[in-house]
C-alpha cells in the first residue's frame, strides 16, 4: 500500500463515522428521544440582572419608578398646536373718480365767476311802436327795454354781444317761442348791433 493511500483511508473512515453520528443525533431529536434544550445555543431568557455581555446592574428593589427615570412634561406652545391666526388687513377700496355733474360743468346757460351768463335772445320793434308794453309804457324806436317771462318789472340787465354792451330795463313779457330767454327792445338791439336770433351774454344788475 502506498503512503498516499495510508493517509486518505483513515480520513475517509473518520468522515464516515462523523456522518453516522450526526445522522443518529438528528434521528433522536426527530423522534423526541433527546431533549430539545440541549440544542439551544443560548438560554431562552436572559437573566434580569444582566446588561449586555458580562455587565450586571444593581438591584432596584424599593425604588419608585419615578425615581428611576425622571419624567419631564414639556409645555407645548399653543402656536404649535393651533394654526396661527392672521389678522385680516382691511382691503382698501378703490377710489372712483367722481363724475362731473351737469350742474358743475360749464355751459352757456350757467353763471360765471363774474355773474355773466349766456342765453338765446331775439328782438322786436317794427309793428309795435306806439303800443303799450306789459308794464304800461309806450314802446318807442329808441327804448332801452327788454322783455322777459318772469323777472320783475324795473329789473336792470346788462347785455354783451360781440364786444358791445348795453343796459336795458325789463318792462315787457316774452318771448313766447321755445328756447328763447329774452326779447330785446328796439333801442337795446340797436345799441348791441344785434339782429335776428342769437346768443348773448348777460348779467342781472338789480332794480
Amino acid at each position: 500500500m502506498s503512503s498516499r493511500n495510508r493517509f486518505v483511508l483513515p480520513v475517509l473512515a473518520a468522515s464516515a463515522a462523523l456522518g453516522v453520528v450526526a445522522l443518529t443525533t438528528a434521528v433522536l431529536f426527530a423522534v423526541g428521544v433527546m431533549p430539545t434544550h440541549y440544542a439551544e445555543a443560548s438560554p431562552a431568557a436572559a437573566p434580569s440582572d444582566l446588561l449586555g455581555v458580562g455587565q450586571r446592574v444593581a438591584s432596584l428593589d424599593g425604588v419608585e419608578a419615578e425615581d428611576k427615570v425622571p419624567v419631564v412634561e414639556a409645555e407645548v406652545s399653543e402656536t404649535l398646536v393651533t394654526a396661527a391666526k392672521r389678522a385680516k388687513a382691511p382691503v382698501p377700496k378703490p377710489k372712483v373718480a367722481a363724475k362731473p355733474s351737469r350742474s358743475a360743468a360749464p355751459s352757456r346757460a350757467t353763471a360765471s365767476a363774474t355773474g355773466w351768463q349766456s342765453a338765446k335772445a331775439s328782438w322786436y320793434g317794427p309793428g309795435f311802436y306806439g303800443r303799450r308794453t306789459a308794464s304800461g309804457a309806450v314802446l318807442t324806436e329808441g327804448m332801452m327795454n327788454v322783455a322777459h317771462k318772469s323777472l320783475p318789472f324795473g329789473t336792470r340787465i346788462q347785455f354783451e354781444y360781440k364786444g358791445r354792451t348795453a343796459t336795458a330795463v325789463v318792462n315787457d313779457r316774452g318771448p313766447y317761442i321755445h328756447g328763447r330767454v329774452f326779447d330785446l327792445g328796439p333801442g337795446t338791439a340797436q345799441a348791441l348791433g344785434f339782429g335776428g336770433v342769437g346768443m348773448v351774454k348777460y348779467r342781472i344788475l338789480g332794480r
